[in-house]
């Protein structure tokens, strides 16, 4: 069997994400728009989380917050902002410059720039951690059994992960049905017992999806690398398809559980990541195809 042969049998290759992509290749212009429509909303979510960042470090941190609890506030922000532009450069990658040659010092600012992308995941996959453990850095406060107390009002209230209500006296008896209080690390805000216990059970979902992505997006990097070197029928490669395939399910699973924990838009966020990503593995798809029937031209 030649490789050509071995390729073109690597792209129909049950269960995995690339084969059941494959018929929108039939459809370049559906593809194309879709693609393009979903690029569009992952800009107007990364304006969203910014707003939401922005939001929970106004109640929770005081003005003189180290540096470090900043940035970590901001993880979500951090996180879209380095993950839109490597989209980008995939895209750029995988279809608008798949077929020029590229001088070197484009391709060194490619890679440069991809670099600083992936320093700020890894950083914003910290954050998510640090921010998740941070949750168990409780101090109770036994003092506090009354948000209708004049003592609290003013202060902020954490209603569930990403959002925070000023206490005062128009809420203060309908806020919250806790009795017990706490505070996280060095926020100001206050957490009721039944939410702190939520907060700490939605941070290991954080965790998984940080560093499930950064695992798919190392194998896109891998799937690239072996279809430059024309290896489309290695074992290797679908190996590394098969295991991306299995990562992508779990990305689903996390989105399914912040749907029914009551965050449709965390939700809809990670769909809408997925189907980016997605539109990249459809420009792999084509890429290769392209390439599998020009290697099968050469070989007559």
């Amino acid at each position: 069997m030649t490789q050509a042969t071995t390729g073109k049998a690597a792209l129909f290759y049950p269960y995995t994400l690339k084969s059941l992509l494959i018929p929108l290749l039939r459809k370049p212009k559906v593809a194309q728009f879709v693609k393009w429509s979903v690029y569009s909303l992952l800009l107007v979510n990364f304006v969203v989380y910014m707003v939401d960042d922005w939001q929970a470090y106004s109640a929770s941190l005081s003005d003189s917050a180290a540096l470090n609890k900043i940035l970590e506030t901001f993880s979500d922000s951090i996180d879209m902002a380095a993950w839109v532009v490597l989209v980008i450069l995939f895209e750029l990658e995988t279809y608008v410059l798949a077929d020029r040659v590229l001088e070197d010092s484009t391709i060194r600012l490619v890679k440069l720039i991809r670099a600083l992308c992936y320093v700020l995941v890894v950083y914003a996959a910290y954050g998510f951690t640090a921010n998740a453990l941070d949750n168990f850095k409780i101090t109770p406060l036994p003092e506090i059994t009354d948000l209708c107390s004049p003592s609290v009002e003013g202060r902020f209230l954490q209603i569930n992960i990403v959002d925070y209500e000023a206490i005062a006296a128009e809420n203060c008896a309908s806020i919250s049905n806790d009795s017990t209080f706490f505070k996280i690390d060095v926020n100001v805000s206050l957490i009721g017992e039944s939410v702190l216990r939520h907060v700490q059970n939605m941070g290991w979902v954080d965790i998984s999806n940080a560093y499930v992505w950064i695992l798919v997006v190392l194998l896109i990097e891998a799937e690239v690398f072996l279809q430059e070197a024309d290896r489309f029928g290695s074992r290797l490669l679908m190996q590394v398809r098969l295991v991306k395939t299995t990562l992508y399910l779990v990305l689903f699973i996390n989105a399914g559980i912040w749907f029914c924990t009551g965050y449709p838009i965390y939700a809809w966020d990670a769909f809408l990541w997925i189907v980016g990503f997605w539109a990249i593995e459809l420009n792999l798809a084509t890429w290769e195809q392209e390439r599998v029937a020009e290697l099968a031209i050469q070989q007559e």
